[in-house]
C-alpha cells in the first residue's frame, strides 16, 4: 500500500502583502526595543501585534477576540517566524500584548511606530488634519481620570468610557473617542490618542497637537473643523500655520455674513468656486478670513428652494381665498388682518388691492323704497404676490468660513480644507467598517480598549500606507492592475488588491513549498510592495 504523500495546504491570501509592510515600517523590532523582553515568552509583543494586524486587516469578519481562530489553516511560521503556530496566538496572548501596550504608552508606542513609517516610505507631508470620532462599548467600566486624551506623565491614567454624544448613533451605549492626527499624503496617521467618551473637541485637539508638535516633527499646516477655534486654541497653535472653519455664531462672523461687497472683492478660487478675503484679529491672532462660495451648492439650494416655494404656493392660496370670504367691520381690521397673514407665509406676499364695501338688511329679496341697510362691512381686495427668487446665483449666508495663518494662498486654503473628508474621515469610515469589526467594542477594561485603539490605529496607518505605496509604484513603474470591471488601473483600493488576492494558497508538497493562483498580476502586487519573500518569488 503507498504511503499518501505529505501535503499541507495554507491560506496565504493577502497576508503577505500586509505582513511586507509591516516588516518595511519595523514594526516588531520597534515595539520590542520601546517594551523590552519578558522572561519566557514565545511570542513577543511585538510579533503579537504583527499577528493582530494580520488579523485585523485579513478582512474575513473575524474580530479580534477570535483571535486564536483566525490563524488556523494560515501559513504563521511564514508570517510570523520559525516555531510560530496557531496555539501560541490565543485570546490570552492578546489580553497580555494589550496590558504591556498600555503600560508601555500608547500614545508613545504608536508614534514610534509612525515615525519608522515616515523613515521607510517617502511620505510628503504638507498638511496635518485632525479629527474626533466615537467608538460604542458593550459592558460597565470604571470612572477613570477625568479629561484624559493621552499618556500623563510617566504613569499613563485610563481614560473613562462613558456616555457622550454618539456619533454611532447609540446613546443608549457607553463610549469612547479616537484623535487621530492624519497626513495630507494618503490620509495616513501620524499620531493617535484615545479619550473620555464625553469630550470636546475643543478641548482635545489643539493641546495633542501643541503637546506632541516636537514629536511630530514637521512644520506643516494643521486642518481643524469649527470645534477647535478658540481663543485657547489659537494661542496653543502657535508655531504651527493652520487652517480653521470659524463658526457662524461669533459676532465677528454673522457681520461678514450679513455685510455686502462689492462684486469686484470676489476672487475665483477653485473650479466652481470663488471667495472674500478679509482680515481680521480674534483672540488676539492676527489671521485672514475667507468667506467661500460654491457655485453647485448655490444651484442645489436655488432648486431646492424653487420647489419648497412651489408646495408653499397651495398653502399661500388657501390662506387668501379664507381672506376673501370674510366680511371686516372697516378697512383698517381687513388690512390688519392681511397683513398678518402674509407675516406668516415663508415665501409669498399678499397684496393689498383695497376694500369694497357690503350692505347687508335683514330679509331676502329687493329692498325697498327708503329702507336701510342693519350692517355695513367691507370685503378684502388683494392678490397673492409672485415670488422673484433670489437675487443671484450666490448666497453668501450659505457657505463655509474659513481662517488661517501662514504662506498658504486662497485656492490652497481651500483645496487642504476640502482635503478632511478624503484623509482623516476616510480613516474614520475605515475603522467603523463592518469588516473591520472595531465600531464597537467588547472589552472590559478601559485600559485594553486605549490598546486596542492603537492596534486599530496602526491598522489604518498600514493600509494607507500600502494603498498610497502601491500607486506610487504603479505609476513609476507604468504598470496597472485590473479593476472591478477587467479594465487596467494605477490607482486601485488596497481593498479590492486584498480581493484579487482571494484565492492565492500556499501548498507544502514533502517538504516542499508553492504558492498556487499566482497570475501576473498578483506578482505585479507583490513586487511592487516588497513582497517576494511571502509568495516565494525570489
Amino acid at each position: 500500500m503507498e504511503t499518501p504523500p505529505n501535503l499541507q495546504i495554507y491560506d496565504l491570501g493577502h497576508l503577505g502583502l500586509v505582513a511586507s509592510v509591516l516588516d518595511r515600517i519595523r514594526l516588531v523590532q520597534s515595539v520590542d526595543r520601546l517594551v523590552g523582553p519578558r522572561p519566557g515568552e514565545k511570542v513577543s509583543t511585538g510579533m503579537a501585534l504583527k499577528a493582530a494586524l494580520l488579523n485585523a486587516l485579513g478582512f474575513v469578519a473575524a474580530p479580534l477576540y477570535l483571535f486564536g481562530h483566525f490563524f488556523q489553516g494560515k501559513p504563521t511560521e511564514l508570517l510570523l517566524g520559525k516555531g510560530i503556530t496557531p496555539d501560541l496566538l490565543n485570546d490570552d496572548r492578546m489580553g497580555r500584548m494589550l496590558d504591556t501596550l498600555y503600560a508601555a504608552g500608547v500614545t508613545e508606542v504608536f508614534l514610534e511606530v509612525a515615525r519608522e513609517a515616515r523613515q521607510a516610505f517617502p511620505i510628503p507631508v504638507r498638511a496635518l488634519h485632525a479629527d474626533a470620532t466615537s467608538f460604542h462599548a458593550h459592558g460597565v467600566y470604571g470612572s477613570g481620570e477625568e479629561g484624559q486624551t493621552v499618556d500623563a506623565g510617566d504613569e499613563p491614567r485610563a481614560i473613562r468610557v462613558t456616555y457622550g454624544y454618539s456619533r454611532d448613533h447609540r446613546p443608549d451605549l457607553q463610549q469612547w473617542v479616537v484623535n487621530p492626527v492624519c497626513a495630507d499624503t494618503g490620509g495616513i496617521p501620524l499620531l493617535f490618542a484615545p479619550g473620555d467618551g464625553n469630550p470636546s473637541d475643543r478641548e482635545a485637539l489643539a493641546p495633542l497637537l501643541a503637546r506632541y508638535r516636537q514629536a511630530l516633527d514637521l512644520g506643516a499646516v494643521v486642518v481643524l473643523d469649527g470645534a477647535g477655534y478658540s481663543r485657547e486654541n489659537l494661542w496653543a497653535l502657535a508655531g504651527f500655520g493652520w487652517i480653521l472653519r470659524v463658526p457662524a455664531t461669533l459676532k465677528e462672523a454673522q457681520q461678514l455674513l450679513q455685510g455686502e461687497a462689492p462684486a469686484e472683492a470676489w476672487l475665483p478660487l477653485l473650479p466652481g468656486y470663488r471667495g472674500l478675503e478679509v482680515e481680521a484679529d480674534y483672540g488676539g491672532v492676527r489671521q485672514r478670513w475667507l468667506l467661500v462660495e460654491s457655485e453647485e451648492r448655490a444651484q442645489e439650494e436655488e432648486g431646492g428652494l424653487r420647489r419648497r416655494v412651489a408646495r408653499a404656493e397651495g398653502e399661500a392660496e388657501k390662506a387668501l381665498g379664507k381672506l376673501l370670504s370674510q366680511s371686516f367691520a372697516c378697512e383698517a381690521d381687513a388690512r390688519r388682518a392681511l397683513e398678518e397673514a402674509s407675516g406668516r407665509l415663508p415665501y409669498h406676499r399678499l397684496v393689498y388691492l383695497g376694500v369694497q364695501g357690503e350692505r347687508r338688511r335683514g330679509r331676502a329679496g329687493h329692498p325697498r323704497k327708503g329702507e336701510a341697510p342693519l350692517s355695513v362691512g367691507h370685503r378684502l381686495l388683494a392678490r397673492l404676490g409672485s415670488w422673484s427668487g433670489r437675487g443671484g446665483a450666490w448666497d453668501a449666508s450659505s457657505w463655509p468660513r474659513t481662517s488661517w495663518t501662514g504662506r498658504p494662498c486662497r485656492p490652497e486654503v481651500l483645496g487642504r480644507y476640502k482635503d478632511q473628508t478624503r484623509t482623516v474621515e476616510r480613516g474614520f469610515r475605515f475603522l467603523k467598517d463592518p469588516l473591520f469589526f472595531t465600531g464597537s467594542t467588547f472589552l472590559k477594561r478601559a485600559e485594553r480598549v486605549m490598546a486596542l485603539g492603537m492596534v486599530m490605529a496602526v491598522a489604518l496607518l498600514v493600509y494607507a500606507l500600502g494603498e498610497w505605496e502601491l500607486r506610487r509604484k504603479l505609476l513609476e513603474n507604468q504598470a496597472s492592475l485590473p479593476d472591478q470591471k477587467g479594465r487596467p488601473t494605477q490607482r486601485p483600493t488596497l481593498r479590492w488588491v486584498f480581493q484579487l488576492f482571494m484565492w492565492v494558497r500556499l501548498v507544502v508538497l514533502e517538504g516542499r513549498p508553492r504558492v498556487l493562483n499566482l497570475t501576473p498580476h498578483h506578482e505585479t502586487a507583490a513586487r511592487l510592495l516588497g513582497a517576494q519573500r511571502y509568495y516565494l518569488l525570489e
